[in-house]
């Protein structure tokens, strides 16, 4: 999977992403075999692990799910849901980042 962010980078994260280029995938709920098409709006590294920001498309209220960057057996890229454990200090390193780029546009503005 190649993570192209192009259209939606810099972005304003409480908004849903109007570029008609975005990346979108599809992931499948392992228990229940629902299909959730989710847009790529962002990744970066953290202790030495890239995650990918997403965020929901087809539901009224767009939300942000973190996914984390593995290697599968195949030697392919993909996605797994965060382990509770490394959930929140996951967000909150998101969070950090968005808020530093906001400072830097409020820099590049003056």
């Amino acid at each position: 999977m190649t993570m192209d962010k192009e259209c939606c980078e810099g972005m304003d994260h409480d908004e849903a992403c109007g570029c008609e280029d975005q990346a979108l995938i599809t992931m499948i709920d392992a228990e229940t075999g629902e299909e959730y098409t989710f847009a790529i709006v962002d990744d970066f590294l953290f202790k030495e692990n890239a995650y990918c920001v997403l965020m929901t498309i087809d539901e009224e209220e767009p939300e942000l799910v973190i996914t984390k960057v593995v290697n599968l057996e195949d030697g392919q890229e993909g996605l797994m849901s965060l382990e509770e454990d490394e959930m929140e200090e996951v967000y909150n390193e998101y969070d950090r980042l968005c808020e530093e780029a906001e400072v830097e546009d409020e820099d590049d503005e003056e």
